[in-house]
């Protein structure tokens, strides 16, 4: 059986370098997405937003403000616009993320001890910037604020450290569960990376068991292998496998060393994990050939079920707010697990014993659909060609 596994293995690497079709999207497209992500979120978080400052007061408590908002690393005061209209207008032309209005009298209003408005406009189109902004808009405005209070106190004959307390006499001790680097590299890219890997996994698989079964040489591999099945299986999953693994390890490079992603857990379960994620798409690639009537068909499927396990994963919505339904379809794609081990071995330094259900469910999840294929395909491949030749 090994002589039989090595041989077809042998045809696999040979067909690998002479398909054009394979060669790019196991060798070509990984390492390109790599580069493109990394590069793509590079800083992390974004900095420099720009925004304009509407300034109708021209005071130096309104100097001060436009200067503080202007040394935030979120934000960049880029233009100056005489009226809210010639602002509104560059907001809509989509050169900048938000506007300030100072209104007249600012100063002389707040040297009063007047309360005062100051009116934040953003674009809630664009989320993350939007977001961005306003959090550093209120930072800004909380802290001059909290000066101008103290300041008051202080000339009434207050201690600093009383008038401290008397301004925020409760502290808040926040932490960030989800992000808690409040790193867009470190969190979206953990998703994104992982997630055209597995794409390219599955297609490539397909595209390797698919392309004999389209032009009819199902039927030569069962002759070569004496009607040997597992041995055609392993024979064809094996280069790719130990490929993909390798990429897989330029992939956490890319992460750990390259982009510093923090490591606060289990360097080997994370690797068993990655395995295990190869192992379980191949499974499932497997099965999307054995149920398609064509080639066509089967990629449709794999490419169909990779993108919607973005969505199941929890990274654009999380698993706990959606239906009941929806978190045990979750269940079923090998990403969702893959990603909670991710995040639970890297950003969380969860203990090891808490991320066993993502390491079972990837093993499941591996044994599960070749399993309920395995009579179609092998029937399939002893036919040696599918229904339809598209």
């Amino acid at each position: 059986m090994m002589k039989l596994l090595l041989k077809i293995a042998k045809r696999e690497i040979a067909l690998l370098f002479s398909t054009k079709t394979t060669f790019v999207f196991a060798i070509v497209l990984p390492f390109v997405s790599m580069f493109f992500f990394n590069t793509l979120l590079s800083n992390g978080v974004a900095r420099n937003l720009p925004i304009a400052v509407v300034d109708l007061d021209h005071s130096s408590i309104s100097r001060n403000i436009i200067s503080q908002l202007n040394a935030t690393p979120e934000l960049e005061v880029t233009h100056l616009p005489v009226n809210q209209l010639e602002s509104e207008e560059l907001i809509r032309l989509g050169k900048i993320y938000g506007i300030v209005t100072i209104p007249k009298n600012f100063g002389l209003e707040i040297k009063k001890g007047m309360q005062v408005t100051i009116l934040n406009q953003y674009n809630s189109n664009v989320l993350l910037p939007s977001g961005l902004e306003h959090k550093a808009f209120s930072k800004v405005i909380g802290t001059i604020s909290a000066g101008i209070a103290i300041e008051k106190q202080i000339k009434k004959g207050v201690s600093v450290k009383n008038a401290k307390i008397n301004f925020q006499p409760i502290l808040t001790n926040n932490h960030v569960l989800s992000n808690p680097y409040t790193n867009y590299s470190y969190y979206l890219n953990s998703g994104f990376l992982t997630m055209f890997f597995q794409l390219f996994v599955i297609l490539t698989t397909i595209y390797s068991f698919g392309s004999d079964l389209k032009y009819s040489k199902g039927a030569k591999l069962v002759k070569i292998t004496n009607g040997n099945i597992i041995s055609i299986i392993l024979g064809k999953l094996l280069p790719y496998t130990l490929w993909f693994l390798l990429v897989g390890v330029v992939l956490f490079i890319s992460m750990f060393v390259l982009q510093d992603f923090p490591m606060r857990g289990n360097k080997l379960t994370l690797f068993v994990g990655l395995f295990l994620l190869i192992l379980a798409n191949q499974s499932f690639a497997l099965l999307f050939v054995s149920i398609s009537r064509s080639f066509r068909e089967a990629l449709t499927v794999g490419s169909g079920f990779t993108a919607v396990s973005l969505s199941f994963s929890g990274i654009t919505f999380p698993i706990f707010g959606m239906p009941i339904p929806m978190q045990w379809l979750s269940e079923l794609f090998p990403f969702t697990h893959f990603f909670e081990l991710f995040l639970d071995q890297t950003q969380r330094g969860i203990p090891l014993f808490y991320s066993y259900k993502s390491v079972v469910m990837l093993v499941v999840l591996t044994l599960f659909p070749v399993t309920i294929g395995w009579l179609k395909l092998d029937k399939l491949f002893r036919k040696g060609v599918y229904l339809h030749r598209i």
